[in-house]
C-alpha cells in the first residue's frame, strides 16, 4: 500500500540537510512548534498561536503538521514523520510527507459500490433512454468525486514539502 501510494503522489520522501546540531534544531522546533500529539480537536481554530504547526519531537523523531486557521483555505492536510541524524556537524532530516489515512478508504469503497450499483442497474434496465443520459452524467460524477480529492491531496503533499523545507531552513538561520 506504501508502494502505490508513493507512485501516485499522495505519499512523499525527503530529505533535508541543516547546518546546525541536533539539540540546537530541537530547541527551535519547540520554539516554532505548539506541543501537541496531533489528534482531533474540535476547536483549534480558535486557538490562539504565532507558531504555523503543532507536533512533537523526540531525541530521533519528530511529528509535525500545520495548524488549522479559522478562514484558512489553503488548510494542508498533510502530516510529516521524520527521523533526525548527525553527521560531520550537519543535521539530515528524513522525513515522510503523508496525507492518506486509513479512514479514506470507506469512502473510497462506499464511493465504487454506490457507482458500480448505478451503473449495473442502468444495464439491466429494461428501458435503455434513461440510462443513455445517465452514462455520461454518472462517469463525470464519479471523476469528479474522485478525482477532486485526489488532486487536494496531492497538492496538499508538494506543498508542505516546500514548505517544511523552506520552514526548516529559516528556523536555523533565523537568531
Amino acid at each position: 500500500m506504501s508502494d502505490f501510494l508513493r507512485k501516485i503522489n499522495l505519499t512523499k520522501d525527503i530529505v533535508i540537510q541543516l547546518p546546525v546540531s541536533k539539540m540546537d534544531f530541537i530547541q527551535k522546533f519547540r520554539i516554532n512548534v505548539d506541543e501537541s500529539n496531533l489528534d482531533y480537536e474540535p476547536f483549534e481554530v480558535f486557538q490562539s498561536s504565532i507558531n504555523e504547526y503543532k507536533g512533537y519531537i523526540g531525541n530521533y523523531i519528530f511529528e509535525i503538521k500545520k495548524r488549522k486557521k479559522l478562514f484558512d483555505t489553503n488548510y494542508s492536510f498533510a502530516k510529516v514523520t521524520g527521523e533526525l541524524t548527525e553527521e560531520n556537524d550537519q543535521l539530515i532530516i528524513n522525513a515522510e510527507i503523508s496525507c492518506f489515512r486509513k479512514r479514506m478508504i470507506v469512502f473510497i469503497v462506499i464511493a465504487i459500490l454506490f457507482y458500480s450499483i448505478f451503473f449495473i442497474s442502468m444495464v439491466f434496465n429494461g428501458e435503455n433512454t434513461v440510462s443513455f443520459f445517465m452514462a455520461p452524467f454518472l462517469l463525470i460524477h464519479m471523476s469528479l468525486m474522485i478525482g477532486v480529492p485526489y488532486f487536494i491531496i496531492r497538492r496538499s503533499v508538494n506543498r508542505m514539502a516546500y514548505d517544511l523545507e523552506r520552514d526548516f531552513h529559516y528556523w536555523v538561520t533565523k537568531h
